[in-house]
């Protein structure tokens, strides 16, 4: 007869729980959401090669490579201890060059009116950072479920603002949250207060910054 074994069951749930929080990570979010929306052609852009070049190099290096080259010598230098940011200690510098540079995105792209959704996302996205910052000085909050609500935000305006493939986009928003937010928990990151603040703070204020940036 097989014995029941909760600790390797523990385990396999650890690692998946893991993946699941490293894979959504929160400087990695925008980068899937952009992505998917733009590279697919969820939010057509009529511009041309030239400028759409120019696009994706501000994008790739505003919202990718210099976040992530600041958080590895931050790591390097042990000014932060890991980079799933847990801490309130670890979180603050860190959210302090993503809204730098997520800010820099959303003014230099700001001269397209065309781009006018991606240079409100880019705000909304520098709004999350800083009030992860805040949030990091007065009490904890999930900065995971902050970005996971800002997604969810962030599609749900462009739902009720009449793009047709959106409806799945939400859902999948909705079920990634859901994930990322049992993981965190499993993981034993965050409590359920710090992730409902989080989520509550990431969607009210990308529905904020949606409408009215």
């Amino acid at each position: 007869m097989l014995e029941y074994r909760p600790v390797k069951y523990d385990r396999v749930l650890s690692r998946i729980s893991s993946v699941v929080s490293y894979v959504l990570h929160p400087f990695l979010m925008p980068v899937w959401f952009m992505s998917l929306l733009f590279g697919t052609g969820l939010l057509p852009v009529y511009v041309s090669s030239q400028v759409r070049n120019y696009i994706l190099a501000v994008m790739f290096t505003d919202m990718l490579l210099v976040p992530a080259l600041a958080i590895m010598l931050m790591h390097l230098f042990r000014v932060i201890r890991d980079y799933s940011l847990s801490s309130r200690k670890d979180t603050m510098l860190p959210m302090f060059v993503v809204a730098l540079c997520y800010g820099l995105c959303g003014w230099m792209i700001s001269s397209f009116p065309m781009l006018f959704l991606l240079r409100r996302m880019m705000f909304a996205s520098m709004a999350c950072a800083l009030f992860c910052l805040l949030g990091s000085i007065l009490w904890r909050i999930s900065i995971h479920l902050t970005a996971a609500g800002a997604v969810v935000g962030m599609t749900l305006i462009l739902l009720y603002a009449g793009y047709p493939n959106m409806v799945w986009v939400f859902c999948v928003a909705v079920l990634c949250a859901g994930m990322l937010g049992s993981a965190r928990l499993c993981l034993r990151k965050n409590t359920p207060s710090e992730e409902g603040l989080g989520f509550a703070g990431g969607f009210a204020i990308s529905i904020l910054m949606m409408l009215f940036a």
